[in-house]
């Protein structure tokens, strides 16, 4: 969530902040260390009544603004606030078989999540894997730790849950504040986060030319600032040439098999007119196999094959089909983008599961966004309700699930749903749209 709500303030907020996060994150893991040691020796002194009550009113808050949610969103926000009204009803009911419904409900969660983090870096091996490796495997050994009523009889499960999700966000922020640090004139936020390789194709270009590279020409600009960034998805399903097989979940975020067998993943692209459209293709067809599958979904070299780049929406839908979905972005920073593209056309590549049309498009967005709410001031009250805006907390999720595998047309959906939401967020506010709901009856009755 940090790095998303930096890269929307951009470098000049990052800059001048830079030490409040070190601070931030010291105060974070050191709070987070005292948390789990309190849990540890059976006398708490964490305030766990509070804690529930804070975590009631927020599910409450979750679940009534869920209704105004769109697509996957108000599926996510109900689940979230759903799963956080259980786990604060807990801890609320005190007693023994409370804390142990609690120790097995945060293990396994612990355990599902180290899984698929293992499962994914083993099969893809993006970029270093090995590291997210070992993160899975603490994840499980901490899944194990809260499975077993050693030390305390599942008395402390609160606490040690708390104070490691605290000390590994604090270490993430310190991580953050570390990568702040090093910002300069010139530079945006979004460089300074993307993958290491990602920008590796303007090899014919220095740091200097692509820091000072300037956006479209004069008039490009001026008839861009009328026209809004469009993210294209084509959704497996939507792209189908025949009726596809009910598979929900699958059919979304990875691939549709029609009635006939056939495979259909969908595409994702961005239209920034007059001049920038951004959609990747594999310049020769792929095997796509059952006995190759594995080995394509690996992130090496040896998966990477010539791709080429389509010239405008209007000659891709036409060969096609027109796109399914397609999400607007109303002001963005255009020289941010064409500093990306400038940078990332220069290398013809694609890789089905590291370079592919969607995490295209998700980095290219993510370069438009670059400093986009800076301009909105950069206020205290502006930063908290970035950072407390449930889009946020979405976005963040999403773009984690998508680093550690992959990124695919429904996912990119989400995402940019997601900071749209954020970018240009409802007229009305939580508590407003809470009343609102309130007042409709059950949130999401309609």
């Amino acid at each position: 969530m940090i790095q998303i709500a930096l890269l929307l303030f951009g470098a000049g907020f990052v800059r001048s902040k830079a030490y409040l996060l070190t601070l931030a994150g010291l105060l974070w893991s050191l709070l987070g260390v005292a948390i789990f040691i309190d849990g540890l020796d059976g006398v708490r002194y964490f305030p766990v009544t509070l804690f529930g009550m804070l975590l009631l009113v927020e599910s409450i808050i979750t679940l009534g603004v869920a209704s105004s949610g769109i697509g996957a969103q108000k599926a996510v926000l109900y689940f979230k606030g759903g799963i956080f009204c259980f786990v604060a009803l807990l801890i609320l009911s005190g007693g023994a078989v409370s804390n142990m419904l609690l120790a097995f409900l945060f293990g396994f969660s612990y355990f599902v999540a180290g899984m698929l983090q293992i499962a994914s870096s083993w099969v893809v091996q993006f970029p270093h894997w090995k590291l997210s490796l070992a993160g899975g495997f603490a994840h499980l050994a901490f899944a194990l730790f809260l499975f077993l009523p050693y030390p305390t009889h599942y008395y402390g499960t609160i606490s040690e849950f708390i104070g490691v999700t605290l000390l590994v966000g604090g270490l993430s922020t310190l991580r953050v504040s570390l990568r702040a640090r090093r910002l300069r004139e010139g530079t945006s936020v979004f460089e300074l986060f993307a993958p290491g390789d990602l920008l590796a194709g303007a090899a014919a270009q220095d740091g200097k030319q692509l820091a000072t590279a300037g956006g479209p020409e004069p008039q490009d600009e001026a008839a861009a600032e009328t026209q809004a960034l469009t993210v294209h998805v084509w959704t497996p399903e939507g792209s189908s040439k025949n009726a596809p097989v009910p598979r929900p979940i699958i059919n979304r975020y990875i691939a549709a098999v029609d009635t006939r067998g056939v495979i259909s993943t969908g595409h994702a692209a961005l239209d920034a007119p007059p001049s920038t459209y951004i959609s990747l293709y594999p310049a020769v067809d792929i095997d796509r196999s059952p006995s190759e599958f594995f080995r394509l979904l690996k992130a090496t070299q040896d998966n990477d094959v010539p791709g080429e780049f389509q010239p405008d929406y209007a000659t891709e839908s036409a060969a096609w089909c027109p796109s399914t979905r397609q999400i607007q972005f109303h002001g963005y920073n255009r020289a941010g983008l064409a500093r990306f593209w400038q940078a990332y056309r220069g290398k013809e590549i694609y890789n089905l599961t590291y370079r592919n049309c969607s995490s295209t498009v998700a980095y290219a967005l993510e370069a438009a966004l670059d400093g986009i709410l800076a301009e909105r001031g950069r206020h205290w009250a502006r930063v908290l309700r970035t950072l407390f805006m449930p889009e946020l907390w979405i976005a963040a999720q999403v773009r984690k699930r998508a680093q550690n595998m992959a990124w695919t047309p429904g996912l990119v959906s989400d995402y940019a749903r997601a900071l749209r939401a954020i970018v240009h967020p409802s007229p009305l506010p939580w508590l407003r749209r809470l009343r609102q709901a309130a007042s409709q009856g059950v949130p999401g009755a309609d």
